[in-house]
């Protein structure tokens, strides 16, 4: 499983990883969205995503509140922030990453985005890539495009599936929460409008190494949804 800087996860991870080991599962990865927590001293995380026997730690959210607009100065200072904790996290055994949520893919006048300048501000041999390819293509983005143009760098892929109605252009994070929208916008792997046949190819073919199902919101039963996705899975055989 992967976890998040929740104060239930990392207010006591210790007792949390009991829990998990209880149940027989593994945190793998440790998103930390409190960017004031990796200015002021990333020990604290990288501590905490060791107590909880993760592997990855990294950032997956910019803005402070809903109304926040990410500009190009948060996505280049999240790109130094992870820059500067390289070492550290791996001299503590840890792969940082960076989970892409859309708003980044912003165009500027050279028609290269923001996330295109964050990739030139890290080296990928310290920070890896986690692309949300929900995310990627409600920014109106070809999800197995993004992946080739960034195959050097994503290692992990989030996916859900997106419903046929939903939008997809590029978006400045204004008045973006994703636990606001409309659970209807979310539906299992293979009832959606994204081609997943063809991202896990592209991920088989440039190594990705993590598939993490997510169902951010579902207007229905979640675990049935969960199944209903490992069921199309196995049937178009899509992992390696």
């Amino acid at each position: 499983m992967e976890g998040f800087d929740a104060p239930y996860i990392v207010g006591n991870p210790d007792e949390f990883r009991s829990q998990l080991d209880a149940a027989g599962l593994k945190m793998f990865a440790l998103h930390w969205n409190n960017m004031n927590d990796w200015r002021k001293d990333p020990t604290v995380i990288i501590e905490t995503a060791k107590k909880l026997g993760a592997h990855y730690t990294g950032i997956a959210w910019l803005k402070v509140s809903k109304a926040d607009t990410v500009t190009l100065d948060v996505v280049n200072e999240a790109a130094g922030i992870l820059t500067k904790a390289c070492q550290q996290a791996q001299a503590a055994g840890l792969q940082l990453y960076y989970h892409i949520h859309g708003y980044e893919l912003q165009q500027m006048a050279d028609q290269s985005t923001f996330f295109d300048s964050f990739v030139k501000h890290i080296n990928y041999n310290c920070v890896r890539l986690e692309a949300d390819i929900f995310w990627v293509t409600y920014a109106g983005q070809d999800p197995v495009q993004f992946m080739h143009r960034y195959r050097k760098g994503v290692e992990l892929l989030h996916i859900k599936d997106m419903a046929d109605h939903v939008p997809t252009s590029a978006f400045t994070g204004a008045n973006f929460m994703p636990p606001d929208m409309p659970a209807e916008n979310w539906v299992p792997l293979g009832k959606g409008k994204i081609d997943y046949k063809s991202v896990f190819q592209k991920g088989k073919e440039i190594g990705v190494k993590w598939y993490i199902l997510e169902m951010d919101k579902y207007n229905g039963d979640v675990y049935a949804a969960v199944d209903s996705s490992l069921a199309y899975i196995r049937k178009e055989n899509l992992l390696p």
